[in-house]
């Protein structure tokens, strides 16, 4: 009488010739833990066979592991689409202004750039430097000082003699004085969103802008 293997009882091949194939040393999968076990029914004594509780607890750890797949197959599909929604919602604040904490600004030729200056304390007086990508000072500005943390500002794009600048990248240096000394102060500019990436690897979110900078969601204090 010929005897049939459990592998050909369950249409399944030789796990030496299919199973492990290509697969690294410490990977170990599905049709893995299967094939183990079905190789462990095959070789056992027929004298003393496997425990009936043995082969449950067996058949539970095979559960686990392919429940265990499937719930990672899950988190995939949801981390996916919670990625897309993201995406899509940032894809609508193409062409806003987000105000993030940096020192640049691009400057249209058109519109005002606008942006805020922190502070640690209220001021008694407030200044504000705007200069060229080669770092030459294009104008002074004095801000009304504000009991508010964040003291907001506008520069209509002109240099010091009233004239219009041109279009391009500029940047923002800030200055306050309280108690008699002067401090600098970090500022915040409005710049255009470009565009957005999504980044798969890291599941983020980054707006392009237009300062030629990336910044991601949770560094945008606000959006106009």
């Amino acid at each position: 009488m010929t005897i049939s293997s459990v592998h050909q009882l369950l249409g399944m091949g030789d796990p030496t010739q299919e199973t492990f194939k290509g697969r690294g040393k410490s990977e170990l999968g599905q049709a893995d833990f299967l094939a183990l076990m079905v190789a462990q029914l095959e070789n056992q004594d027929p004298t003393k066979p496997m425990d009936n509780n043995e082969f449950l607890s067996q058949m539970a750890q095979f559960s686990m592991v392919n429940g265990i797949e499937d719930l990672n197959g899950s988190f995939g599909s949801v981390s996916e689409s919670i990625l897309g929604s993201q995406g899509l919602q940032a894809a609508t604040l193409v062409d806003r202004q987000a105000i993030v904490e940096t020192d640049s600004a691009g400057f249209d030729g058109v519109a005002p750039v606008q942006g805020l200056v922190d502070q640690s304390e209220p001021m008694s007086q407030l200044e504000l430097q705007v200069r060229d990508a080669q770092g030459a000072l294009v104008r002074s500005i004095s801000i009304d000082p504000s009991n508010a943390r964040a003291v907001s500002f506008e520069w209509d794009g002109r240099d010091q003699n009233g004239k219009s600048v041109e279009a391009g990248n500029y940047f923002f240096a800030a200055a306050g004085a309280a108690n008699g000394q002067v401090r600098s102060l970090p500022v915040a500019m409005a710049n255009r969103i470009e565009s957005v990436s999504l980044d798969q690897a890291t599941q983020r979110v980054t707006l392009n802008l237009a300062n030629g900078r990336t910044a991601s969601l949770d560094e945008v204090r606000e959006y106009r």
